[in-house]
């Protein structure tokens, strides 16, 4: 069977054809996957979150378009995603470890403030629907799915007000150094 039949058969939620494309892509993403990530383990859990996600989408999916190149696209965003939020983590682990051995907390403290001043600041230069969108989808975790309900304006709409909110706020922040902010906003995320 081909794979635009395959993709038919699975926009109406046949499990066996999903088996099917599963079966023929998983071995390369999975290589794919270590080759980015360097660890297998974390490529198993990628892969199977990537898909889940092809099965939570797959009336989305367009037939007539590569397959591959979809399953290599998300996969490629799953990994650097992964990667930010591991980075992230890091930085913000590192900053408690540092308040934890009794580094200058004060200090740190206004070092912060300042910094989640400096992005409140950027935020405020967005024009309005950008900073909506971009705080629904950094600060607040919406997906992309979830803001295109919740707003009522199309997946490309979103995807365009997210990249082009986050290239307006790293031109903003990066004088101040955009790492260190990072880890304020992951800060205030985990609280």
């Amino acid at each position: 069977m081909d794979e635009r039949d395959l993709l038919l058969r699975l926009q109406t939620g046949d499990h066996e054809a999903f088996e099917e494309l599963y079966h023929s892509y998983a071995a390369k993403l999975t290589s794919k996957l270590i080759t980015l990530l360097r660890d297998s383990e974390l490529a198993g859990d990628i892969l199977q979150d990537l898909f889940i996600k092809v099965w939570e989408l797959r009336a989305d999916i367009n037939p007539e378009k590569s397959f591959g190149g979809y399953l290599h696209t998300i996969a490629t965003n799953m990994a650097k995603d992964r990667f930010r939020s591991a980075l992230h983590q890091q930085v913000y682990l590192q900053s408690r470890a540092d308040l934890a051995e009794g580094h200058d907390s004060v200090s740190r403290f206004m070092d912060q403030k300042d910094m989640r001043a400096a992005v409140d600041a950027a935020l405020a230069k967005l024009p309005p629907r950008q900073r909506e969108v971009y705080i629904l989808y950094k600060i607040d975790g919406l997906s992309y799915k979830e803001i295109q309900q919740r707003l009522g304006i199309s997946k490309p709409a979103v995807n365009r007000l997210i990249q082009e909110a986050g290239k307006k706020m790293r031109e903003h922040l990066l004088p101040i150094g955009y790492l260190m902010l990072c880890s304020v906003v992951v800060e205030e995320l985990i609280r």
